[in-house]
């Protein structure tokens, strides 16, 4: 795994707790956690696919929901 991470946060005086949580946001921003749980056992190539087709699904009956509640007849 080669995860590159370009992260900076200056610390001004004896504020490392506020830094330290802008930190974790940046790299919550990032998406680098997700990226490194993802990345920490083995899927099988079965499984991705089978993810990514009911993250496909899920998207559209998101849509499809959103259709709805606009066009409503009253």
């Amino acid at each position: 795994m080669n995860l590159a991470v370009n992260a900076v946060v200056k610390v001004d005086g004896e504020n490392v707790d506020f830094a330290l949580r802008l930190l974790k946001k940046k790299i919550e921003r990032e998406g680098l956690i997700r990226e490194i749980k993802k990345h920490t056992y083995y899927e099988k190539p079965t499984e991705v696919r089978r993810k990514k087709v009911l993250k496909a699904k899920r998207k559209q009956q998101k849509l499809v929901r959103k259709l709805q509640e606009k066009y409503k007849y009253y």
